[in-house]
């Protein structure tokens, strides 16, 4: 797991150098609603805790891979600039990622629960 968050801590200063700071004034979609990393991460986490039945001892390591992932996420979405198709492939690979780290903590039929979930989810905002 300590292998994980090193790459991707690596990986979270590499985005964060060659993020690009948001034109001021530029309108932002869904400016309003959106969330800090911190209460993104607090949000999945109640989410997982409740979908996935975790235990005591798996909720504070899901909570700081959610956590991570979070703000490696936020940055990506800054640095995108309105490259979608870029940001798609930036968010396949860190969702990739997000769940390498979480087979370390969940179990396999946990994991096969959080997969089948966030691939409803995923579908749901397709079809909206």
């Amino acid at each position: 797991m300590k292998k994980y968050l090193l790459i991707i801590a690596g990986w979270l200063v590499c985005l964060a150098l060659s993020a690009q700071a948001p034109q001021e004034g530029r309108q932002q979609r869904g400016e309003g609603r959106r969330f800090t990393a911190e209460e993104f991460a607090k949000r999945s986490t109640e989410w997982m805790t409740e979908e996935l039945e975790l235990t005591t001892g798996q909720v504070a390591p899901v909570d700081s891979i959610n956590l991570l992932f979070a703000q490696a996420q936020q940055i990506l979405f800054q640095s995108a600039d309105g490259d979608r198709e870029k940001l798609r492939e930036s968010m396949t690979v860190l969702n990739r990622e997000k769940e390498k780290a979480l087979s370390d903590v969940l179990t396999a039929e946990q994991l096969e629960r959080y997969r089948k979930k966030t691939a409803e989810m995923t579908g749901r905002r397709r079809q909206r």
